[in-house]
């Protein structure tokens, strides 16, 4: 969903939201499109908007399950940093 709003100072903005589920959903290209066109829809890029981007995974990419357990405790985002 898209929205463009306007506050008191006249200033616009513009929101995009999803019901993506979970991580696993960054498997698929059209989640990884649709979230790439939408960043740049968000900050009025729209001439970048390509019909086809090139949204490949940069380095491996192993979502964890998204169900009850499916966590990995202990796992802080500094875990994950390509350049480790």
């Amino acid at each position: 969903m898209t929205k463009t709003y306007s506050v008191t100072e006249g200033k616009t903005g513009r929101v995009f939201t999803t019901t993506m589920g979970a991580s696993q959903d960054f498997e698929f290209e059209g989640t990884r499109r649709m979230i790439v066109n939408a960043c740049f829809w968000a900050v009025g890029l729209e001439d970048k908007i390509l019909d086809k981007p090139n949204v490949d995974l940069v380095g491996e990419f192993k979502p964890s399950p998204f169900k009850s357990g499916g966590h990995v405790k202990g796992c802080q985002p500094s875990d994950l940093a390509a350049d480790k």
